[in-house]
């Protein structure tokens, strides 16, 4: 659709690939201090811009070919010189605010969200509907082009907005939190809303707490920790 075709196509989409790898490493080393809120939602909100604007410059400067280029049906618009650029080079953002947000975070989220008795099962279901719905992507976007063309990408941009919605009411912070800390946000009514436990909005990211746990050690607890830790004795000798 953007006017590549033979070795070009092939050296635009290994182009595309190379930036998913490489845009992942900062994940890699970073996910756990960015917290997973932010990075959900900041990658849900760059995903959305570039799918929108994909979506102008292909309805604006787009022209449709009847049967497709090349007879293949999916690219059903041609559009060519600056506008063609900017297209492919919104498909590139599009990878690279993909690969260090979504792509891992939606693979880590799940095991840290689930308490034990549950997470096997939890995840494996998680697991099972990511690549269903990857099965249902691939299965849908090409007679979406045929059918509503450049539209495609408005209807996954407004997926981004509702991700972001969601992320932000539904999702809990689960950074430097233990499973029981997770699991106490949920059950926690006292500080939060009932059958719902703390809002999603209200966690924040606990990494600095525990690194310094960390570094004094097992046995060296802080204020907080040792608080906690006689209340509970106090509670088993009543």
């Amino acid at each position: 659709m953007a006017g590549l075709s033979g070795d070009h196509l092939l050296v635009s989409s290994s182009i595309q690939y190379v930036i998913n790898v490489v845009m992942t490493v900062p994940a890699l080393l970073y996910v756990d201090r960015w917290g997973r809120r932010p990075t959900l939602l900041i990658g849900a909100a760059f995903m959305a811009i570039w799918l929108f604007t994909n979506a102008g410059l292909l309805g604006s400067y787009g022209t449709h070919v009847p049967g497709g280029i090349d007879n293949i049906a999916a690219a059903s618009t041609r559009i060519t010189g600056a506008p063609s650029k900017a297209v492919i080079a919104c498909s590139y953002l599009f990878v690279a605010s993909f690969a260090p947000t979504w792509g891992p975070v939606s693979w880590i989220y799940p095991p840290e969200l689930f308490p034990l008795r549950v997470r096997g099962k939890a995840v494996a279901l998680a697991t099972s509907a990511n690549w269903a719905f990857n099965f249902a992507l691939g299965y849908f976007v090409p007679p979406a082009f045929v059918s509503i063309q450049w539209r495609t990408y408005v209807i996954f941009g407004v997926f981004c907005i509702a991700m972001f919605i969601h992320v932000f009411f539904m999702f809990p912070e689960t950074a430097g939190k233990t499973l029981e800390e997770v699991e106490w946000i949920f059950e926690n009514e006292t500080e939060g809303l009932k059958y719902i436990g703390i809002p999603a909005w209200k966690t924040t990211n606990t990494r600095a707490r525990i690194l310094d746990i960390e570094r004094r050690g097992d046995g060296h607890l802080g204020d907080e920790e040792k608080s906690t830790d006689v209340a509970e004795k106090q509670v088993e000798r009543t």
